[in-house]
């Protein structure tokens, strides 16, 4: 009898402690609060915001019900029963604060209309105004303000909510932003500069007027495979260029986390980013810094559109910015700019490498110089010293090693122009030509350049090769 009567008080123990247990589960997990709504011209206590929604207006299911105790008869009957909506993920601390109107007669937020079913992003001290400017209702107070990013230019902070980092590097920080009032998302990249490099910069290269001419140019480049620049902030120590936003990362990464590219990807990448290439040179923008850290992807699918992005950055950071080495060892520097120490004069064809550099990346997961390699990454360059050592490169075409080959001419008037490149066999493939042109949503008839004659002047002004770069081995110029 003791015996079943304690196995009974045993299983009535472990019963009560399994529904205390499930009571606890079902539970909603109580987050801590991100902020506050404090009543400003609406009699009431401030209150905390720790859900993922929270809903203002007349309505008994709203979390905050406005009645006579709140507003006075003749301002509450303009009052919708759900009047706005107060969203965030409680995932990410970083996320944006949304502020949602359901109302008939209008939210604002300083003194700027929501517009029916649409949204806006509340920031720290907002002002939330309701069913007409003049009820200024309530003031949004951020508990997480001062926990936010480092980013201090005002004209940013006014204009976007800064949000997580999406990526950190030798040459800056990329943040997600996202704008306040149409809640559009872009990435800001912000580079600080080098003080002692901008001291001794010439003074016209300061000039406010050159700094916002090369702002206007950029922010008009219009092309599918050209990141559109929204905005730079040029600043004494830091710039801040504000980005289309590219959910699939960069191309690095995407090349890290594969291991290499499929040939077919890497020529469908390739051929987008040699029209974006081609479309700069024709707006007399030479990158300079092409690396697959610079090129964005659309999405995380295999064939996704890609865009070329830093473009003019030097511009903006400081002079000759491919050779500082804060921006690491410059493995995609074409060899005339190493031996010149920057500082002489070369042409686009330092594009041309630096595009030779990505492919032979994506093709193998590999760089084609490195110091790994027995030597000093910088002379091999200066050489054109490279091998296709990587056994992933029995898989790989021969069109594509010639191309290879071509590209990586250590004489720039023997490298193939953009054009050219555009021409050669590897490239005019029909299914990625289709590929591209309907990720690009444009035609990519590419007319062939007509015959010309090869004059001193073109060789001297680099307008055409001596030697055709895709002429028989026999026929062209060894590589040096």
């Amino acid at each position: 009898m003791a015996n079943s009567e304690a196995i009974l008080d045993t299983q009535t123990a472990t019963q009560t402690q399994m529904t205390q247990d499930t009571a606890l589960e079902s539970q909603p997990i109580e987050h801590p609060s991100y902020g506050q709504l404090l009543g400003k011209h609406v009699k009431m206590k401030s209150l905390d915001l720790r859900h993922s929604e929270f809903k203002v207006g007349r309505e008994g299911t709203c979390h905050l019900i406005l009645d006579e105790a709140n507003l006075p008869p003749s301002k509450l009957c303009r009052i919708s029963k759900h009047h706005f909506t107060i969203k965030k993920d409680l995932n990410d601390t970083t996320s944006p604060t949304y502020i949602h109107d359901h109302s008939r007669n209008g939210t604002y937020v300083n003194g700027r209309l929501i517009g029916p079913n649409k949204c806006m992003i509340l920031k720290h001290n907002d002002i939330i105004s309701i069913a007409g400017v003049s009820i200024r209702a309530f003031v949004y107070y951020d508990l997480r303000y001062s926990m936010q990013s480092d980013i201090k230019a005002k004209e940013l902070l006014d204009r976007y909510h800064v949000g997580r980092k999406l990526g950190s590097g030798a040459c800056g920080t990329v943040y997600l932003l996202h704008d306040t009032v149409s809640c559009q998302p872009y990435a800001m990249k912000h580079v600080a500069k080098d003080p002692l490099n901008e001291r001794s910069r010439p003074k016209f290269l300061n000039d406010p007027l050159r700094v916002m001419n090369e702002v206007n140019i950029m922010k008009n480049l219009d092309h599918p495979c050209v990141i559109k620049m929204h905005d730079i902030v040029d600043k004494p120590d830091s710039v801040y260029m504000v980005l289309e936003y590219m959910k699939g990362g960069d191309l690095l990464s995407r090349i890290i986390s594969k291991g290499f590219l499929p040939e077919k990807t890497a020529k469908l990448f390739f051929l987008q980013m040699c029209h974006a290439v081609k479309y700069l040179h024709e707006q007399g923008i030479t990158h300079r810094d092409l690396k697959p850290d610079n090129i964005l992807l659309e999405d995380h699918n295999e064939y996704t559109l890609l865009k070329v992005s830093d473009f003019g950055l030097s511009k903006f950071v400081r002079k000759n910015s491919v050779m500082r080495t804060i921006c690491g060892t410059p493995l995609y520097v074409a060899p005339e700019v190493l031996q010149t120490g920057g500082r002489g004069s070369y042409t686009r064809k330092v594009d041309i490498w630096s595009l030779g550099v990505v492919l032979f990346t994506m093709l193998s997961g590999t760089l084609p110089f490195s110091d790994e390699y027995g030597s000093p990454a910088v002379e091999q360059i200066k050489r054109g010293n490279f091998k296709m050592r990587h056994s992933v490169w029995k898989q790989v075409s021969p069109l594509a090693k010639k191309l290879i080959y071509d590209i990586l001419n250590v004489n720039p008037s023997s490298r193939p122009s953009i054009d050219t490149l555009l021409q050669s066999s590897w490239l005019r493939d029909p299914d990625i030509v289709g590929r591209a042109e309907q990720l690009m949503k444009i035609s990519l008839q590419v007319e062939e350049p007509a015959p010309k004659r090869t004059t001193t002047s073109d060789v001297e002004n680099n307008n055409t090769s001596p030697v055709s770069s895709f002429a028989p081995p026999s026929k062209r110029k060894r590589r040096l």
